[in-house]
């Protein structure tokens, strides 16, 4: 018969050995630390958004219109909820095969989260109408958006966001001046319309944060993202796999990478 002291102590190792078990359970734990979940069967926002499929949650999601000399671009404004002051807006630019629809379920997230955002359609894409002589030009349609947040959230900090082609176009805005707190590129390619993005990262004066996956977007594409992050002080995040909004968000939630931009936008 064993002592009081060693079923204690049997007791003791079996509940460390439970205790490591469960340290790998990714049931509550994870759920917590990834954040809301968005709703994968509606229902969703009706109306004239009716068409993007966005999931009926507590951010207020809006219609909203980008205008300026020459544009008239549709947009989507998302709040947090309760009407409670953004910390950070967003302003978020698409890429080729999407609208601003496509930025939904991240900018959604992220506005749960009490980040703030604007999508716009682009010179070119969903229902934009764009009479400027250059319609490949993003800083006039960023200019737009940025008068448009101004008037929304006077006071938050803003901070350019695009993905694939989008992303290039943020990294020329930038470069050109556009009066912004920060900026973030997702698998912008190295040249877009014509630029090469190497040739205005010299002008670049505050720091962003970059992030490719190599195992999408090639070798190439990636070192040339890196180099870029190098010139302009920005933060080089190496992605798994994806391209665009796809890093951002998986699985209905927001990816690490997509929480590691609403970090960057609050900070």
């Amino acid at each position: 018969m064993r002592s009081v002291k060693g079923v204690a102590a049997g007791a003791a190792i079996l509940g460390l050995f439970l205790a490591g078990c469960g340290a790998d359970d990714p049931g509550p734990a994870k759920a917590k630390e990834t954040g809301p979940v968005l709703p994968t069967d509606g229902p969703y926002i009706e109306g004239e958004l009716g068409g993007c499929f966005l999931p009926e949650t507590d951010v207020a999601v809006e219609p909203a219109r980008v205008a300026g000399p020459e544009l008239e671009l549709p947009a989507i404004r998302f709040s947090p909820p309760e009407g409670r002051d953004p910390s950070a807006v967003l302003v978020m630019l698409h890429q080729t095969d999407g609208d601003r629809c496509g930025w939904g379920d991240f900018a959604t997230l992220a506005a749960l989260q009490g980040v703030a955002g604007l999508s716009y359609d682009q010179c070119g894409y969903g229902k934009a109408e764009c009479g400027i002589e250059d319609p490949d030009d993003p800083v006039p349609q960023v200019r737009a958006a940025l008068a448009e947040v101004e008037k929304q959230w006077p006071d938050a900090p803003v901070v350019l966001v695009g993905a694939s082609m989008g992303g290039s176009q943020t990294v020329r805005a930038v470069a050109a001046g556009v009066d912004v707190d920060g900026w973030v590129d997702l698998s912008g390619p190295s040249n877009w319309a014509g630029v090469d993005l190497a040739s205005v990262a010299d002008a670049i004066s505050t720091p962003g944060l970059i992030a490719i996956a190599e195992d999408t977007d090639g070798g190439e594409e990636a070192d040339a993202a890196r180099a870029l992050a190098q010139t302009t002080s920005s933060e080089f995040v190496p992605a798994e796999a994806g391209h665009g909004w796809e890093l951002v968000v998986e699985e209905g939630r927001l990816s690490p990478l997509g929480q590691q931009v609403v970090a960057y936008a609050t900070s």
